[in-house]
């Protein structure tokens, strides 16, 4: 009898504890089914398709020309015939680009052509000459890039670039620091040339590609494979620091900020040990105008290191106009962005299509002083205008 008692005990212990899981399964069922839109959303949605849109009440101000005049010291040569020059110079009027850089990346014959090609507008284009690496790995390589450089400073060549080193090296096993490139950097810094270089890609590019990278949208596409293989973020800047310390008589401009957006005490002390260092703002508007209050210190603090540039493309071809990146964003809605963000003090809006992420972006506003030597002043400053 006494076992009989334990026995439904334990029976009646057991079907207490299911009806309480079913009550439980019921209550999730019904507030599932209340809320099924939701949970069907969070469930289906794609990364890819989600855009979201401002619904902030906030001031919205309507650039249609810098405020100042502009040298654009980060671009490229998008426009490969007559008139897709002229058209890229029409553009450049409306939106007040004074003059810009063309960074070739071109030797020989084809920088030539190029150079032919815009030196019919001599007062609003810069021409930046390439590297040649084809046999680096040869003695006399260094020689023959030199013997380049003096050719084209002699037709009228101003710089160097976009000279790249994303971890990989210049060339396989070559990076900027590299004794092959030590005689190369120091004719340029005697000729007058100003080097371009691209170190590293911003940080989310090296991080891991899952739920934890905020810049996943951008980071995913541009993300640096084959890490083991090559140097890392932090080694690049430490390599560029060593570059600048054996070239001091030559001039740098780190494109991009040195891809120091999440950290610019990294940049910072690079400019504060060499005075041959400047920054172009080119193509990252995107990750530093979601930090405004910093970036807008940051930039007052070295207004005289910073140059302003663009790399996000350029409208040529009236007919079938190419967007930059392949998106739909305008070539002078391109500017006029960039023109909001350093200008402005605009809250919270998004222009996902131009560069990527799918954060918020906020306007600097800055000085009118440091606007116009990001715009104009620190360019002349280095073109020795």
């Amino acid at each position: 009898m006494k076992r009989s008692i334990n026995i439904n005990k334990s029976f009646f212990l057991v079907l207490i504890a299911a009806l309480s899981i079913n009550a439980c399964t019921q209550t999730e069922g019904t507030q599932s089914q209340n809320r099924s839109g939701e949970v069907e959303l969070l469930d289906t949605l794609l990364l890819k398709d989600w855009m979201p849109e401002n619904v902030h009440k906030v001031h919205r101000t309507n650039i249609t020309k810098a405020k100042y005049p502009v040298i654009d010291l980060h671009a490229h040569a998008y426009a490969t015939t007559e008139e897709e020059v002229a058209r890229r110079v029409a553009i450049m009027d409306a939106v007040g680009i004074e003059k810009s850089v063309v960074l070739t990346g071109a030797t020989g014959e084809e920088f030539d052509r190029l150079f032919e090609l815009y030196s019919k507008y001599p007062d609003r284009f810069f021409i930046y000459v390439g590297f040649d690496y084809t046999g680096y790995e040869e003695d006399g390589w260094s020689d023959k890039m030199i013997a380049e450089l003096r050719r084209v400073a002699e037709m009228g060549a101003v710089g160097i670039g976009e000279v790249h080193d994303k971890g990989p090296g210049l060339a396989p096993g070559m990076h900027p620091d590299d004794p092959r490139m030590d005689p190369v950097f120091e004719a340029a810094g005697e000729l007058g040339l100003t080097i371009n270089l691209h170190v590293a890609e911003p940080i989310w590019m090296y991080e891991a590609m899952d739920s934890t990278n905020d810049g996943l949208t951008r980071a995913y596409t541009w993300r640096v494979k084959n890490q083991d293989q090559i140097v890392g973020h932090d080694g690049m800047v430490e390599i560029f620091g060593r570059t600048l310390e054996r070239h001091p008589n030559t001039t740098f401009v780190a494109a991009h900020l040195a891809n120091t957006s999440n950290d610019f005490s990294l940049l910072a002390e690079l400019f504060d040990k060499y005075p041959n260092l400047y920054g172009d703002v080119s193509a990252r508007f995107g990750e530093f105008s979601t930090i405004p209050r910093a970036t807008a210190a940051f930039f007052e603090k070295y207004q005289d290191r910073i140059v302003y540039g663009t790399d996000y493309g350029f409208e040529t071809f009236p007919d079938n106009p190419s967007k930059p990146y392949g998106n739909n964003t305008s070539t002078e809605e391109m500017f006029k962005m960039t023109f909001r963000v350093l200008e402005t003090a605009d809250e919270h809006f998004y222009i996902t299509d131009l560069v990527g992420y799918k954060w918020p972006m906020y306007g600097l506003n800055l000085s009118d002083e440091t606007l116009r030597k990001i715009y104009r002043e620190n360019a002349l400053k280095i073109l020795g205008e």
